[in-house]
């Protein structure tokens, strides 16, 4: 065979080998799709990494499956990453429509899907108001006001809402990694300084893993699925003080706080009004708030806050308080996730709070 004859031989086999690894790769990637939902037993298998995307994390479309702190509790993830059903884009005409960002809290860590909060708005304002309302769970798990307001640009205005929601929690004030990094032995790496309240006291950033070191790689769930094995082999259980510092309820803002919470959510309450549509914060409160071993300074800041960024805030903490009391039901699961009598109180208390602001329709007349 001569010198051509056998180059040529050898470029047909390269080119056949490539072609078949193509197929393999296309076909693993194909059949990983399809695969989803899948079971979980923790939130490693409700999260995935997403250093292609401002928001930096979300939930994996299509997953499914319990975590084993709360038992039965089944969740459910759409094909657009959210535990909620599937949305019509462009909005249909004639329906007002609720956009709910948050962390767990809104997610609904510990209850039914239909027990959270969002789902329970919908149901009692579609009959109050007499008319189609949808009220969308763009909650994830770990989230804070930076992820909110990425998530907001990037996803959320896509959605044509009519009134955005943002939930707050005392935890938004922690270190965003310690949350993360602890409940789902993963790691979020090196994130902006600006997802901290305070980036003098951030951790040391952690490397990324093989998504947020292969561009190209960016988006498969091949790709996800190898950088998941990869971070849970270097993952490695948080010491007692990381646990610590994660479960901590601050009852106060300092300077630096306030300023990082005054410019996110200056920032929705922007991007909201660009888009017609409504802003407001929900503050809710954390369980040492009900026994008195904490006080109300939080809210106070944070209405202060509002007031002079000009956004709605809807604090909470007096219809929790009014619905504690011996011989009633729980509120809390924990520190701060809310049992499904607490969502009621929260639900009934955020559309009494939307009413007398007129931040929704008025009811339908008989």
């Amino acid at each position: 065979m001569s010198t051509a004859s056998s180059a040529r031989h050898l470029r047909g086999r390269l080119a056949l080998a490539a072609l078949s690894f193509a197929v393999a790769l296309g076909a693993s990637e194909l059949a990983l799709r399809m695969l989803a939902p899948r079971a979980s037993t923790g939130l490693r298998g409700l999260h995935q990494m997403r250093p292609d995307r401002t928001w930096l994390f979300g939930l994996r479309p299509g997953a499914t499956g319990t975590i084993d702190a709360t038992g039965d509790t089944l969740y459910q993830i759409n094909a657009d990453g959210f535990r909620d059903r599937i949305y019509a884009r462009p909005k249909p005409p004639g329906v007002f429509r609720i956009l709910v960002l948050g962390d767990s809290l809104t997610f609904g860590y510990g209850v039914a899907q239909q027990q959270t909060y969002p789902k329970r708005m919908e149901m009692l304002l579609e009959a109050r108001l007499g008319q189609n309302v949808e009220v969308l769970n763009l909650g994830v798990g770990g989230y804070n006001p930076y992820n909110e307001a990425a998530l907001l640009a990037d996803v959320g205005i896509g959605y044509e809402p009519d009134l955005v929601l943002v939930q707050f929690c005392s935890n938004d004030l922690n270190d965003p990694t310690l949350h993360f990094d602890a409940q789902t032995l993963m790691h979020l790496g090196a994130i902006p300084d600006a997802a901290f309240p305070d980036p003098s006291a951030r951790r040391a950033p952690a490397s990324p893993g093989l998504a947020g070191s292969l561009g190209a790689c960016r988006g498969l769930a091949l790709c996800a699925l190898l950088d998941d094995a990869w971070l849970a082999w270097r993952a490695t259980e948080p010491d007692a003080a990381s646990e610590k510092a994660a479960l901590r309820s601050l009852d106060r803002l300092d300077r630096t706080q306030a300023r990082w919470l005054a410019h996110w959510y200056g920032e929705m309450n922007q991007r909201a009004s660009n888009a017609g549509a409504r802003f407001a914060l929900l503050v809710f409160p954390f369980r040492a708030q009900l026994d008195d071993r904490a006080s109300d300074r939080l809210q106070e800041q944070l209405v202060t806050l509002g007031e002079r960024g000009g956004w709605v805030t809807i604090d909470l903490l007096p219809a929790f308080l009014q619905a504690r009391g011996p011989g009633k039901e729980a509120l809390f699961l924990d520190v701060w996730h809310p049992t499904p009598r607490g969502y009621e109180v929260a639900a009934d208390a955020i559309i009494g709070g939307l009413e007398q602001r007129g931040l929704i329709p008025r009811p339908a007349r008989g």
